[in-house]
Parts: C-alpha cells; structure tokens; sequence
C-alpha cells in the first residue's frame, strides 16, 4: 500500500473509532453505587475468552478481542440487557458469552451451535435459548455494528509505514504488540483508551523491548498517527503498558534470543478452559 492510501486509511479507522458507536464508555462509573461487576470479575471474563479461543482450533486470538470489544461497548449502553449485566454476574457472565459467540459467528469459520455452547462450553449453566436471547439483545444494543477497528488492525498499519523495519524483525515486532494489546485489554483502565491509543503505546514498548531505533521509527508512527508520546493520556497508559512487558515476554531461550508469547492464551487444560459456573 502506498503512503497516501496508508494515511487515508488510518485516517478512517480513527473516525470510526471516536464514533459514538464505537467510542468507549466508563460504565463502572456510570452508576458506581449499583453496578457489581467490577475490574478484576472482567479481567477474568476476558482470560476465559482467550483460553476458550484457544481451544477452537484455527481460530485468532483477535476474535476473543473483538468479543471483548463487543462486551465493553454493550455495557456501556442503555440497554435494559445491559443494566441486568452490570448489577447480576451472572448476567454478566452470559452476556460475555453471547459477545464470545457472536465474534466467533463473525470472525471465524467455526461451526457455532447454541446447543454446544450450552452444553460443552456453558455445562449447562445457561440453556440454548438463554444464549441466543442474550446474542440478539447485545446486536440489538449496538446497533449490528460489528466492524470496528482493533488494536490489531492499526498495529498492522502502523508498523507498515515504518519501512525500516521488515523481514523477521517485522514479524518479531507485530507479535509482541498484538500481545501486549491481547493483554492491555484484560485491564479495564486501559480497555478505556482507543485502540489507535493501545496499539501505539504497544509498539513503542515492543520497539524498547526489542532495542530498535525507537526515535526514528517512533517518528514515523506519531506522523501518520497523529499521537504524541507526550501527550498526558498517553503517558500513562505507556507506563501501563510497559509494566505488562513482563507478563508478556518468555524467558530468554539458550541462544539469547526472547519469544514473545501471550501467557493467558497458551495451551490450556479442558477443565481449566471450558468451565463456567453461576455468579
């Protein structure tokens, strides 16, 4: 892709993201004396996401962001739906699995059946009918808008106007950054900033991980982003990032080089990934 085109294209990407569609809200302090869902019960709704994505074979880790997206932006509607979710866990919980169900609908070719959903992924702790009310309330509440831009999507594009950077070390790059974003969106604070914001600071801290040149290529991001590492809402969020490093990132291997891995998304057993249980 040309530089114009890049430009144009992140230029639209950044207006749907500031859309009232697809803008974040801060539900937990919307109506904070009644709301029980708190940060750490999402964050926890969130690694399941993961850990039930990597149990379908084939299937991205970016559908388990996008149903994230989705879980996020239904909360923070006015939907009878989602007032039930935000003060029920229970609720809560099955409208993340309705969110789960719809990115894998969307975003996979995997053979979604509310049944099996019930069945295999739920036990039995919602019933088929249960799931499938709750999908279409959640399209319902955000208006069947299911196209937003990820973190992903502007990290792709963001690396690529970077021409310095190709080759293995491209790869080793977009592959930290998708993960540190995989991770940044556990974190209900950080969940907050737009995802043009997260794949930024993502990459910025991917690039110091990786000791690239980090003023030049930084350079070229911010110009084509039109984000300043400097700007106070970003400065934060960099210093969130940085502290997920860590997490992130395996142990250097014998031969010195660092694999990045998203630690939450690994392999996981069948009794630790597909089992849900009532708030």
């Amino acid at each position: 892709m040309d530089y114009s085109s890049l430009v144009s294209q992140i230029r639209v990407m950044h207006q749907q993201e500031k859309s009232i569609s697809y803008r974040s809200i801060d539900y937990m302090s919307m109506a904070a004396n009644i709301v029980r869902l708190c940060p750490s019960d999402r964050e926890a709704l969130c690694i399941w996401g993961y850990r039930t994505v990597a149990a379908c074979n084939g299937v991205s880790r970016s559908t388990a962001v996008k149903a994230i997206s989705y879980f996020d932006r239904f909360l923070g509607t006015s939907a009878p739906a989602a007032m039930r979710a935000l003060t029920d866990l229970g609720d809560a919980q099955l409208a993340f699995i309705a969110c789960l169900v719809i990115s894998l609908k969307v975003h996979s070719c995997f053979n979604v059946k509310a049944d099996f959903v019930s069945n295999v992924v739920c036990r039995n702790e919602y019933d088929a009918n249960e799931i499938c009310t709750m999908e279409l309330q959640v399209l319902q509440a955000l208006g069947w808008k299911l196209n937003g831009p990820l973190g992903h999507d502007f990290i792709d594009y963001y690396l690529e106007a970077v021409p310095s950077i190709q080759g293995i070390h491209r790869e080793f790059l977009t592959q930290l950054s998708k993960g540190l974003v995989e991770l940044a969106m556990t974190k209900y604070s950080m969940a907050l900033h737009r995802p043009s914001e997260v794949a930024f600071a993502s990459i910025f801290c991917a690039l110091q991980y990786a000791e690239f040149d980090v003023t030049v290529s930084l350079l070229a991001i911010q110009m084509i982003s039109g984000l300043d590492q400097n700007d106070p809402r970003l400065r934060s969020l960099l210093h969130s990032m940085s502290c997920l490093v860590s997490e992130f990132v395996s142990e250097p291997e014998s031969n010195g080089a660092r694999t990045p891995q998203v630690q939450l998304a690994n392999s996981v057993s069948d009794e630790d990934s597909l089992s849900l249980a009532r708030w």
